[in-house]
């Protein structure tokens, strides 16, 4: 009887274990409220095993400032310039995996068009990634701390990974 409810516990752990996906914060979130960011940290991970070349380094906290000042002037074509046609952004879990969908879904309604300014706080690598830490003025009044961590590839901004501080 014993070995029947044990067997019977065990089952019910792996099924509640199946029902959790990891989200690229480390914790878990139930399929559907952060299913997106967790599907695609394959995508970012992928990019990460490939090591970083020197010129990619060398470019990267030029290219972070570029894309500052391009968002800053509200200049949505030289900022859609410093991405990669399929780079990717994770803003807080929400996935945006093209350039196209980086500007229209993001970076023009939310930074560009309400003329929002990124004020640079500061400037790290973190492994493979120029982690850039901003406050942001929304252009409606308010002000966001966060940072962004870019990973540069072949000249351009492969893939970010943005999260509030």
């Amino acid at each position: 009887m014993y070995q029947r409810i044990g067997l019977a516990v065990l089952a019910l752990v792996a099924v509640a274990a199946c029902g959790q996906v990891a989200s690229t914060d480390g914790g878990t979130s139930t399929p559907g409220t952060a299913g997106t960011a967790a599907g695609t940290a394959g995508t970012a991970a992928s990019t990460e095993s490939v090591p970083l070349s020197e010129a990619d380094r060398a470019a990267a906290p030029e290219l972070a400032k570029r894309f500052a000042e391009a968002a800053n002037a509200g200049d949505a074509e030289a900022v859609a310039a410093t991405f990669a046609e399929d780079a990717r952004f994770d803003s807080a879990g929400r996935i945006y995996p093209s350039r196209a969908d980086i500007m229209d879904r993001f970076l023009t309604p939310e930074v560009i068009t309400p003329g929002g300014k990124y004020t640079v706080t500061g400037e790290r690598w973190n492994g493979s990634r120029y982690r850039v830490d901003y406050e942001y003025s929304t252009g409606r009044g308010g002000t966001e701390v966060f940072y962004y961590e870019f990973l540069v590839r072949d000249g351009l901004i492969q893939d970010v990974v943005g999260r509030y501080s």
